[in-house]
């Protein structure tokens, strides 16, 4: 079997630049930068301080992809800031953070994930719904510009 170019790290401190480095390129592609996403790419040891989960792509010392999870209570936990840097997609490496993203939160305890995104955002959308992921009704959420809520459970 293949092994993967890439691998599947937890966050350690020394990435912290690397956080805005992955997302501010397409936020800001797609209009979609607010607060909220400066708040979490900046301090990024709030999620760690709730029990969460920063998961990072790596290739060789090169991070080129990552997924926040946040546990929410009660069993549910938030994906979020899910990303691959342009020029390393449609290799798999989307896939696998998901994947790993969705043993991490099995590992956690959790038993439903939620995630918000953006209507323009077609190829997350695509790898949500080919990973099980389905809509669900859009009543809350910490972003303006989410207009698209989806779950799914472990």
């Amino acid at each position: 079997m293949k092994k993967n170019f890439f691998e599947i790290i937890d966050y350690e401190d020394r990435y912290k630049s690397e956080l805005l480095a992955l997302s501010l390129p397409w936020l800001e592609e797609y209009h979609l930068v607010e607060p909220a996403d400066l708040e979490q790419l900046e301090h990024p040891e709030r999620i760690l301080e709730k029990d969460g989960r920063i998961l990072l792509a790596r290739i060789g010392e090169e991070i080129v992809g990552m997924m926040m999870i946040e546990p929410m209570g009660e069993g549910v936990c938030e994906f979020f800031k899910f990303t691959v840097k342009a020029s390393w997609r449609n290799r798999g490496i989307g896939r696998a953070l998901i994947n790993a993203s969705l043993d991490a939160s099995r590992a956690m305890g959790q038993r439903t994930v939620v995630l918000t995104s953006h209507h323009d955002l077609k190829a997350a959308l695509h790898v949500y719904e080919s990973s099980g992921f389905v809509l669900q009704k859009h009543d809350h959420v910490a972003f303006e510009l989410s207009d698209i809520c989806m779950q799914r459970e472990l």
